[in-house]
């Protein structure tokens, strides 16, 4: 009887070792795909609401300035406001944007304006993307202080007493540009 009881020991034990050496290859089964279903989570789209999230207030009122002289270092003399299009012909674009709307002003006239009501906007690094039906504007920050480089994506828009510049700044600084009004014209 003595042989008998390390015969079951021996046999119980076997059966207990590959027990457990099942259980572990389940486990390291088990984590490769709970680990492919998180990163599918981490992909998801991003959420209209969190695209209108974004901080306008730097873009809500953008002034047409153009380049002076690209040399000078001092960002308010190197660029100003453009003589003709703000004294002469009052005919360039102030643009104003907010959540709810994307208007494209006359400098000259506030009652001559352009409004966009169904567009999106994104921001990615340096950039706002302003998207509307027929073209996307693409405003980037080219300077330290607020200057942007207006670009465009699809149609450029074609509108009548709303020339639109390649440099845009916050409408509240155009007083620290050197040049930055007409001066005595008469016009």
């Amino acid at each position: 009887m003595k042989t008998t009881l390390p015969f079951y020991a021996i046999v119980l034990s076997l059966a207990i070792f590959s027990c457990k050496s099942e259980n572990k290859e389940t486990e390291k089964q088990i984590i490769p795909t709970e680990q492919s279903v998180e990163i599918k989570t981490d992909k998801k789209p991003v959420d209209k609401k969190e695209i209108q999230d974004i901080d306008l207030s730097e873009y809500s009122q953008l002034a047409p300035i153009e380049l002076k002289d690209s040399k000078n270092k001092n960002v308010f003399k190197k660029y100003g406001t453009e003589f003709s299009g703000n004294c002469y012909a009052c005919d360039l674009a102030i643009f104003k944007i907010n959540k709810k709307n994307f208007d494209i002003v006359n400098v000259c006239d506030e009652n001559d304006f352009e409004k966009f009501k169904d567009f999106k906007y994104e921001k990615s690094g340096n950039s706002l993307k302003v998207i509307t039906s027929e073209t996307t504007f693409i405003f980037t920050k080219v300077e330290n202080e607020p200057i942007y480089k207006l670009t465009f994506e699809g149609k450029k828009p074609e509108l009548k007493n709303k020339r639109i510049s390649e440099f845009y700044t916050l409408q509240n600084l155009i007083e620290k540009f050197e040049e930055h009004d007409c001066g005595d014209f008469q016009g």
